[in-house]
Order: C-alpha cells, then structure tokens, then sequence
C-alpha cells in the first residue's frame, strides 16, 4: 500500500494537470447556479504527503441586474489533506490559507439579493435524490475517527454590503483572521481584524477580537476564553467624534443543550466600567429566555457628559454630579424584559425599585420606585442665570411682536401634546420619594401612583405632607378624542403659610393655617389651550391668620399716645395683625 501511495505520489502530478479542467468545472458550476466561475490563475495538484490544491485568482459573476462585475472573487487558496491518516478515517488538514478574498453582497431597490437565486427551494423530486445521496454517503463514510485542521489564515479580505432599497452601504475591509490547530477538545487561540466602515451613518470603526476557542469533542458545545473586543469608532455622528470602548468576557454555547453562559463581560468605555453577566436557556427555540445582573461602577456623570462631547450642564450647586452607581438584576425574553433589585445612586439621593415592559410589540410598563431624598434645587441652573432669563423676557415680547409671530406659532407646535403616543401608552407604576425640595419647598412622604390605558392617563392620587400639612391631587387626561380633556381636583389641607412663604420667597409676609380646594378642567392640545379653557371651582379658607411684621393694634395705639404726648405704650403681642378670612 505505501508502494502505492509513493508511485502515485510521483506519477498522478506527471499524468495529470487539473487545468485541464477548468472548463468542466466552469460548465458544471454554470450548469448548477447560472453563474460564471472564472479560475483565471493555475490548479496546482499536490498527492503526498499532503493531498492538496492551489488555486491562483478566481472570480464568481454576480447576478443579473446588479453593478458589481462579480460576487466572489479570491487572489488565492490553499486547502492540503494529509494522505495516510485518511486510511485510518483520521482528517488532518493543514493550515487553510485564503488571501484576497473579495465578496459583493447586495440587494435593489425592489429588495432582491443577489443571492437569491443560490438559494432557491430545490424542485420536488430533487430533494429526495439529493438526501438519499447524503444517506448513502454519510453509510459510506462511515464517520471520522479524527478531525483536525491546522488552523485559518485569512488576509486581505473584504466584504461589502449595499442596500438600495435603504440606500445604506457598509464595508469590512483589512479583515484578517488567524487561529491555531483546530482539534475538537483542544483550545486554540483566535485573532480577527478588521476595518468597517458605514455610510448612515457615516462612521469608521476599528475592530479587534482576541481569544482561546474550544470546541468539544462531539462538537455540541462551544466555549471562548479570554475574549477581548477593542473598538475604536470615528464619525461626525458619534458623541465628540470618536468612541473607544474595551469589553472582555468568557462564554459558554451548548448546540445541544441550548444554553449560553458568559459569567463575567466588563466593558469600558466613556470614563464608564460596566460589569456584568447573562445566562440564556433554549436559545434557539421560538421562546428563549435570558437573565443576568448589570452593574456600573461609581463613576462621575460630568466626566461622562464631556466623553460625550456635552458640556456638563451649570448647577446652582457645583458639587452635585460628582459621582453615581448602578446594579440591578434582570430577565427577559422576546416578549417582556424585567429589572429588580433595583439601586442607583446619584450624589446623596439612593434609588431602589424595580422595572417590567410587558409585550414589546404594544408596551405595557409597570414599576415601583423609591427615592430616599432628593434636593431638585441643586441640579437646577444658578439664581442669576433664571433672573437673567427673567430680565430678557420683555425682549423675547419684542419678538413675539408682528415681526416675531412665526418664532411663538413654532413654540405653539413644537409644545402640542404627542397624541398618538398617549393612546398607545400602557403604563402602571409607582414613585415615592421619603423627602423631596424643589423650588425652595420641601415635602415629605410623596407618593405618585400613574395609569395611562386606552388614552387616558391618570395621576392619582399625588400626595405629599408638606409644612404641617397635607396635599392630595387627582389629575386626569383624557386623549381618546381630537381634543384632550383635562381634569384636575386638588386639595391642600392644614399647611402653615408662613415656613412655606418663608421658603419660597425668603419673606412670610402672612401667617396660619391654609385650606384649598380646587376642581378644574380644560381641553385642548397644548398649555395655552388648556388654560384658555380653564374653569371650575376654587375653597380657600385661612384659619388663625394673620398680617406678619406689621400689628396694626399697636400703631393705634402709638398714634394715640402720641396725640396725647403720652409715651409710646410698650407692645406686649407680637408684631402681627390677625385676621379671618
């Protein structure tokens, strides 16, 4: 037998030159897709020890219809067989070299591909020959005691993809792929580079993928270790132009038993250090389902913002958005995602809660969410920058004059309520916040239940305690007809007038218990129709009032001894006048 193999080794290379059969190859290739396959360079046939070809330029024609001259194109191939192993049913490949690789994927403007007739159904009749003769190969073959390929080197390769019916077009240029011995059980390392380029947008990427690939001895699992992705992403469109980003993870793929594990990705990228892991089950069935735990580390938003190319926004404070975390855990499938165990933070104020969006194709969102405190004031712009605002605003008048009209019609539109979106919406959920300040004034205890459904969307109840008080609103928006209808009932109860004026215009000029009762309603489809429409009816009562730093009393009675040449009396009440009202 080695005799053999040795003159045949020696004598088929001398017998036989595969260029001889270019043309059959191109007529049975023509014969099976229409197409035209064209070996421009030299078949060069090797049998011992390695059995083998060298192929020089080839080119595939493309489809009909289409600018691109050919689909495939190649500058050259090199796939070798060990010979004596194959008597042993033992495949031993040798490296795989493929260079200059060139494929055109595409599809018109009616969105055909030119792949599509590759891929047509095979004819009834067809199939049945065609998987008998499967059968009887894989009887004949018998199996592989062994497979093992030398590893992929890819150079110089390119793919390009344009789509007319979109008018987008990307590009994978400079693509290169390097591994290691390919042996089922065995681990070998894996390098891929690669150039992208996209037209909308228009962006530049750098991409580089790194690690160790094994594959298991039955082939029904896979599993990557060490894996490194770089990205280095350059476009107009990209916050400050530029994006890098750095995601490291280990991943687990069983064929057979549909799971995916990847126990540890950490990602860095925008001044951000992402952790996180997903485990997914019966992932290549109809309804496969996921879960994991994201967390991001204590970073510093207004960093963040300039990675982003934004300014960091000017706060009446400049220590807050100085740092913030986040962890939570989640699950999902195709149809719902669900975060829990929920905490974020944001300078002193701590989130937690939990998140469902039900049914992607029409949302329905719930959640429950819990501030511990929050001094909205702070995030605010400056004092001197709303007085500022304030100041212009008799010059936006002027604006607003006959020459300014276009600019508030603008502002009219651009403040109309988002109908179709409201009527869409399924919304449930719950926010309470334990301490709250906003515009000077501080309220404890709030709670904000919200329902939207069927287009109505309702906030209620709205209740906080605030200055030895209490307030409680029922807001209403229906936008199920071309003209929403708002309702509001609102009601304030036992509040001391005096700390709420105090706080919110640093004076208290009044005294005592206020009570409130207001029912309003309006239509219309933006603020000022709203208001225009506005009616109902409004209670208030003030109870042990009274006028403060001024006790008209006294100056009665100041003014009288005066009259009299009396000396001024000595005031014994506070300076304040009561009233009723």
């Amino acid at each position: 037998l080695i005799a053999l193999v040795a003159i045949a080794a020696v004598v088929l290379p001398m017998v036989i030159d595969p260029n001889d059969y270019k043309a059959e190859i191109a007529a049975a290739v023509e014969k099976q897709t229409g197409r035209t396959l064209t070996i421009e360079g030299d078949i060069t046939l090797s049998v011992f020890p390695w059995l083998g070809l060298d192929i020089g330029p080839t080119q595939f024609s493309n489809a009909a219809g289409f600018d691109e001259p050919s689909m495939a194109r190649m500058e050259a191939v090199q796939v070798r067989v060990k010979l004596l192993p194959l008597l042993r049913k033992q495949l031993e490949v040798d490296k795989i070299r493929l260079s200059g690789l060139h494929l055109y994927l595409a599809k018109d403007k009616q969105g055909l591909t030119n792949w599509a007739d590759l891929t047509a159904p095979v004819k009834a009749g067809e199939s049945t020959d065609k998987a008998a003769t499967e059968t009887a190969d894989d009887a004949a073959a018998g199996g592989l005691d062994r497979l093992v390929i030398g590893g992929l080197k890819i150079r110089e390769a390119s793919i390009h993809w344009d789509d007319r019916s979109t008018g987008s077009r990307y590009e994978v240029n400079d693509l290169s792929l390097t591994t290691g011995a390919i042996e089922p059980g065995e681990a070998f390392d894996v390098d891929l580079q690669m150039q992208l380029l996209s037209t909308q947008p228009a962006i530049k990427t750098g991409l580089s993928l790194r690690g160790e690939l094994l594959i298991a001895t039955d082939l029904d699992a896979l599993t990557i270790t060490g894996a490194k992705l770089e990205v280095d992403a350059q476009g107009d469109s990209l916050p400050a132009g530029q994006l890098k980003a750095a995601l490291t993870t280990d991943l687990s793929l069983g064929l057979e038993a549909q799971t995916l594990l990847l126990p540890n990705i950490v990602l860095d990228t925008l001044g951000l250090r992402i952790t996180a892991s997903v485990t997914g089950a019966d992932i290549s069935s109809d309804a496969p389902r996921f879960n994991g735990t994201l967390a991001i580390a204590e970073f510093v938003p207004r960093k963040v913002l300039q990675a982003l190319g934004e300014a960091a926004p000017v706060t009446a404070d400049d220590s807050v958005l100085r740092k913030a975390d986040a962890t939570l855990a989640w699950d999902a499938s195709l149809q719902h995602f669900a975060a829990s165990a929920l905490t974020a933070h944001l300078d002193e104020t701590t989130l937690n809660g939990e998140l469902k969006v039900q049914s992607f194709d029409a949302p329905a969102i719930t959640f429950a969410l819990l501030l511990d405190q929050i001094d909205i004031d702070r995030y605010l712009p400056p004092a001197t920058s709303q007085e500022g605002g304030a100041e212009g605003a008799p010059g936006d008048k002027a604006a607003g004059s006959p020459g300014g009209k276009g600019a508030g019609k603008s502002a009219s539109e651009s403040g109309k309520l988002p109908l179709e979106p409201l009527r869409k919406l399924k919304l449930n959920g719950e926010l309470r916040m334990a301490h709250l300040k906003a515009f000077n004034l501080r309220s404890r205890d709030v709670l904000i239940q919200i329902r939207a459904k069927d287009g109505v969307l309702e906030i209620s109840p709205l209740t906080a305690k605030l200055y030895d008080g209490a307030v409680n609103v029922d807001l209403t928006l229906d936008a199920r007809k071309d003209t929403p209808r708002f309702t509001v009932n609102e009601t304030l109860t036992g509040v001391q007038a005096g700390p709420l004026l105090k706080d919110l215009t640093g004076d208290a000029p009044l005294l005592g218990t206020a009570n409130v009762k207001a029912n309003l309603n309006g239509a219309g489809n933006d603020v000022d129709a709203i208001l225009n429409t506005l009616k109902g009816s409004a209670e208030f009562s003030f109870k042990d009032g009274a006028i403060n730093g001024v006790n008209i009393a006294a100056l009665i009675r100041e003014a009288q001894a005066t009259l009299k040449g009396l000396p001024p009396p000595k005031q014994q009440q506070p300076n304040q006048t009561d009233f009723a009202l």
